[in-house]
């Protein structure tokens, strides 16, 4: 849902891979809102992570890569999927709409 004038919403998901353990990934959903149209800034994404209690510093800007160097439990984070709430509510709604010609 866009918020007008004033904001937007944003729809990520974002993948956390546990560096000491083999194979240990998850993937999470974020919401960022921003003040304009414009998708969220990077330091905008950094301090979601921050505030969700990832110590995110930004390996790689272009591709939205994050690294949390705890030593106790490193991870990576990607930012696998960024869309606006409009997008996504688009998505839903066509999806629903198929569901029924199918059954």
């Amino acid at each position: 849902m866009s918020l007008g004038r004033d904001g937007m919403e944003w729809n990520f998901l974002f993948r956390i891979d546990h560096l000491k353990e083999t194979g240990e990934e998850r993937n999470l959903k974020g919401l960022i809102v921003t003040e304009n149209d414009q998708p969220p800034k990077v330091e905008q994404i950094q301090s979601f992570l921050r505030s969700c209690g990832y110590n995110a510093d930004v390996q790689d800007a272009h591709k939205l890569i994050f690294r949390d160097s705890n030593p106790e439990d490193p991870v990576d984070i990607r930012i696998i999927q960024l869309e606006d709430q409009e997008v996504h509510e688009t998505d839903r709604i066509l999806k629903l709409i198929s569901e029924q010609f199918i059954k």
